[in-house]
C-alpha cells in the first residue's frame, strides 16, 4: 500500500507541469500535450494504421505571439516528462524517439505559424 502511495505521488509530481500549464492534449495523439498559444485545425487530422505501421498527423497554427523557438522549448521541456527521448533538434524541427514511435514536430509555415506533428509507428 505505501509503495503504491509512493508511486502515485511520484507520478502527480512528474505530471504537474503539464496541469499547472493548463494544456489540453492534440485530438488523436494518446499523451502530447497541446501548447497553450496553439490551437489544432481539426479538419486537417490524418491517420493511417495496419497491422505493421502507424502515422497520424496533426497540423496545428500558433497565435501571432508565438514563436517556433518558444514552441520547441515547451515541448523539449515536457515532452521527456512524457517518456519522450529528444534524437535531433534542428531550426525548423523536433523529432523524439519512445519504444517504437518517432515523433516530429516541425513548422510548416511562417505566417501565420503553421506547426505539423506526427507520429510514426511500427507494431
Amino acid at each position: 500500500m505505501r509503495k503504491t502511495l509512493y508511486i502515485f505521488t511520484f507520478l502527480i509530481l512528474q505530471l504537474f507541469p503539464l496541469c499547472a500549464l493548463g494544456s489540453n492534449f492534440i485530438e488523436g495523439f494518446e499523451d502530447i500535450p497541446l501548447m497553450n498559444g496553439l490551437k489544432q485545425i481539426e479538419s486537417q487530422n490524418f491517420s493511417f494504421s495496419n497491422e505493421e505501421a502507424g502515422y497520424t498527423e496533426a497540423i496545428l497554427v500558433a497565435n501571432k505571439k508565438e514563436s517556433f523557438e518558444k514552441i520547441k522549448y515547451f515541448y523539449i521541456d515536457v515532452l521527456p516528462k512524457l517518456g519522450w527521448k529528444l534524437r535531433n533538434s534542428t531550426e525548423s524541427s523536433l523529432v523524439f524517439l519512445r519504444d517504437n514511435d518517432v515523433l516530429e514536430i516541425s513548422k510548416q509555415q511562417s505566417r501565420p505559424l503553421k506547426i505539423a506533428v506526427n507520429i510514426k509507428s511500427k507494431n
